[in-house]
């Protein structure tokens, strides 16, 4: 196929997608991109000082609140892939906010429990939180935080 008509291919392919009828504008996957996007920054913000992502504080609080269990139903818990739970895993233990020791009903398995050096730190986290939640839902009434909390968890 000749340089030219491969180059009038492309041309017909570009006019044909300028006059689709799609929006990226219109499409909510682009929105809930964007809203992530928009949190992401506003957490990474208070968490400053802190080297705490999302996913490592979302493993924090979850093990503050239910206690020692195994790697596997952490990762259920946070709604982790297993891949990236052990990569949360193992930078939280490296940094000595977690610990392993053998679950006493399945000596084959580990569980996962907070250090008191974890312990600290989630409640020097949490204590930020709040402001993340008002910065994200800031521009939203109180109604309209519920209802979106709640499509969220009708979409998830």
């Amino acid at each position: 196929m000749s340089v030219k008509r491969m180059a009038n291919l492309r041309q017909g392919a570009r006019k044909e997608l300028n006059s689709a009828t799609y929006r990226l504008e219109e499409q909510a996957g682009f929105w809930l991109r964007r809203a992530y996007q928009r949190h992401m920054a506003i957490f990474a913000t208070a968490m400053n000082g802190l080297d705490l992502t999302s996913m490592q504080f979302a493993a924090l609080v979850k093990l503050g609140e239910l206690g020692p269990m195994s790697q596997a139903e952490l990762g259920r818990l946070t709604g982790m892939d297993p891949a990236t739970m052990s990569g949360v895993d193992a930078r939280l233990k490296r940094r000595a906010l977690i610990a392993h020791r053998p679950d006493p009903k399945d000596r084959r398995s580990r569980l996962i429990e907070l250090t008191s050096r974890g312990e600290a730190l989630l409640e020097r986290a949490i204590g930020r939180t709040n402001s993340v939640a008002t910065s994200t839902l800031g521009p939203l009434k109180a109604g309209e935080r519920q209802a979106l909390i709640a499509i969220l968890k009708k979409l998830a």
